[in-house]
């Protein structure tokens, strides 16, 4: 199967697309600072997907990428907390990136244990 068909592949290009949206609209002073981390990081996300997705057959490896993938997201998570906090992002734009957050982390998280 092509990570491209996942769904955990799927929500994270939506959280991705969403975030590269919210980021053109975040003041000058944060955008090429925490906007420019938060896009690299986002991004790296994809590369671990694909990554684990190649590992069908070997468990050990695919698990590694599932890791370096939540390591990832943790730090995603974490800068949106940020900008949350920092009122960079409304509460509403928060509330929905929390839900795609929370049905991705659930996602990986089941994979890796499988």
């Amino acid at each position: 199967m092509l990570a491209s068909e996942l769904p955990v592949y799927r929500d994270t290009y939506e959280l991705v697309s969403i975030l590269m949206d919210y980021i053109m609209i975040f003041p000058k002073s944060h955008k090429h600072t925490i906007g420019q981390k938060i896009t690299n990081v986002s991004l790296e996300l994809f590369e671990f997907l694909q990554l684990a997705n190649r590992c069908y057959t070997d468990r050990e490896a695919r698990i590694r990428h599932l890791e370096d993938f939540l390591v990832k997201f943790e730090l995603l998570k974490v800068l949106l907390r940020l900008c949350n906090e920092k009122r960079i992002i409304t509460v509403k734009q928060s509330a929905k990136l929390a839900l795609l957050t929370e049905s991705i982390g659930k996602q990986v998280t089941g994979w890796k244990n499988k």
